[in-house]
């Protein structure tokens, strides 16, 4: 410290600037694994940056035609076909204020990887305690949160899954606190639990376990004011929690006439058998190794002292597992991501109260290194040629609308970017804005027929949908799903758009 002031003095009695001393981001209460997290999420985010999930373009689809004033319409279409009207809002907001539309969806993905993040450090600090066997829980619940697969996966793909992961995590974490409310936690909540249901409907069901917590905690915090003040108080909680999800509510019902998206039934994936096993295999790839740490530590449930936040991170998970199964569910990566890393968190505190800290870091390691190998195994080619097939997919909806004509429908199943990118009139026979083609769905004769009956002219996809149809453009469609047999991402299959032989109009062969 003297030599400190020394210099000072020295350097200010010479007329020299005193050099600036270095600042930790500590200083400003930011730990180093957070920033490290960021830096590297950033680092991601340019290397991913031509990846848009095609899903995540049916969302700036809407979105577009929100800022364009056409309400929420798809393809010319006013339909209730986006489970998470929230992200589409968010998404006219950010490119009305300047931002171009794949800027405005690389930058609310990156608000809430960083918000999730920040969620994750948050509860896992207030379950850590001030017990020394936990003080390494943030960093390996961070750690372990921040390097899945599917959260590397998800958090640039324009998708809201990683945000909602996020907003659920802060539900419970200001919903149970481990030391007291205070005000400031308790609108948290209140602003998560208000944002749930909008950013993905499963949520509605974390909704009715915080959200009435919540109400009790508010009602705790106002107990020394009069009784006319605690009902105030009760009312604009349960108000500011309700009413975003009832005004949507309103909206859609008078808009399309049905409070359920139609994605619902498209994204229904079979009977009960074959529902569970995808769901089974999806959830190993991605958490195979908190799924079997977890009957390592089952038996610390039966002692006390668990928290009650930990309780609701352990039956969440369970809570949207069944809804899928009885929804029957097609289950995709980001339906798991959803809840799968609350339990992770869950088994991490477990861990540390089970065994030795030796052993707990041994634990972590493990989980770690297998992320980490996923990552670099299926993560980094998945998303290369998810890049790949962006650029080619773009020039495919580029070659519509400059070649076919106007007047012409195509039918496709991937609407998304073809949507957004061409501005063709489509034929969607995945059933997300067309619900009637579902009875149907897997019977490639059917769907054409139904098809050509709604208008189609032209047709995209692997085979020929008919004998005599005509080839108007082909593009490679690299490999682009989960597999561990790291070959399969040098190979790539040819989609064609198709002309059916009685549609008339101008077109290209390459």
């Amino acid at each position: 410290m003297l030599r400190k002031s020394v210099d000072h003095n020295l350097a200010g009695g010479l007329g020299i600037a005193a050099p600036a001393p270095r600042v930790s981001p500590l200083a400003f209460g930011i730990p180093p694994a957070m920033v490290f997290a960021v830096a590297a999420a950033g680092a991601w985010l340019i290397y991913s940056y031509g990846y848009i999930e095609d899903d995540a373009f049916i969302h700036l689809e809407f979105a577009r035609s929100v800022s364009e004033g056409r309400g929420f319409s798809f393809n010319g279409q006013h339909v209730n076909g986006d489970t998470a009207p929230l992200w589409v809002l968010l998404l006219t907001a950010i490119h009305a204020v300047g931002f171009g539309w794949i800027a405005a969806a690389k930058t609310l993905a990156g608000i809430g990887v960083i918000s999730t993040m920040s969620a994750v450090w948050c509860i896992c600090l207030d379950l850590a305690g001030k017990g020394a066997e936990h003080r390494y829980l943030p960093i390996f619940g961070l750690l372990v949160t921040s390097l899945n697969p599917y959260f590397v996966h998800w958090s640039f793909a324009g998708m809201e899954a990683v945000t909602a992961l996020g907003i659920s995590i802060w539900a419970i974490w200001a919903a149970f606190p481990a030391n007291g409310m205070t005000w400031p936690r308790l609108w948290t909540g209140v602003s998560a639990v208000s944002l749930a249901p909008l950013l993905r409907p499963e949520l509605v069901f974390l909704v009715a376990i915080t959200g009435p917590a919540l109400l009790y905690r508010g009602w705790r915090l106002c107990a020394d004011s009069s009784t006319g003040r605690r009902l105030f108080a009760f009312v604009l909680l349960a108000a500011a929690m309700a009413i975003p999800t009832l005004l949507w509510c309103a909206y859609a019902f008078h808009a399309f006439g049905s409070l359920v998206p139609t994605t619902n039934a498209a994204k229904r994936g079979g009977d009960f058998i074959a529902v569970a096993k995808q769901l089974v295999g999806v959830y190993l790839v991605g958490f195979a190794t908190i799924l079997a740490a977890f009957p390592l530590v089952v038996k610390r449930l039966r002692r006390p002292g668990i928290p009650a936040a930990l309780w609701i991170l352990l039956l969440w998970p369970l809570a949207c597992a069944a809804f899928y199964l009885i929804d029957r569910t097609a289950v995709q990566t980001r339906y798991c991501l959803l809840s799968m890393p609350s339990l992770a968190i869950a088994v991490l505190w477990l861990l540390e109260e089970s065994v030795p800290r030796v052993w707990a870091n041994r634990v972590v390691a493990v989980m770690v290194a297998v992320s980490m190998a996923t990552v670099a195994l299926i993560v980094f080619p998945h998303v290369t040629n998810k890049v790949k097939l962006v650029k080619n997919v773009s020039a495919a909806a580029q070659f519509i609308r400059n070649n076919l004509p106007a007047n012409a429908p195509v039918a496709v199943y991937s609407i998304g970017q073809f949507a957004f990118d061409g501005g063709h009139p489509l034929i969607d026979i995945g059933g997300i804005t067309r619900p009637d083609v579902l009875p149907i769905l897997g019977d490639l004769p059917a769907t054409i027929r139904w098809a050509k009956a709604q208008g189609a002219r032209y047709y995209i996809g692997g085979d020929p949908p008919e004998p005599d149809a005509v080839t108007v453009y082909s593009f490679a469609e690299p490999f682009v799903g989960w597999t561990f047999t790291h070959s399969r991402y040098a190979t790539s299959t040819i989609t064609a758009i198709y002309r059916f032989d009685d549609a008339r109009g101008s077109s290209g062969n390459r």
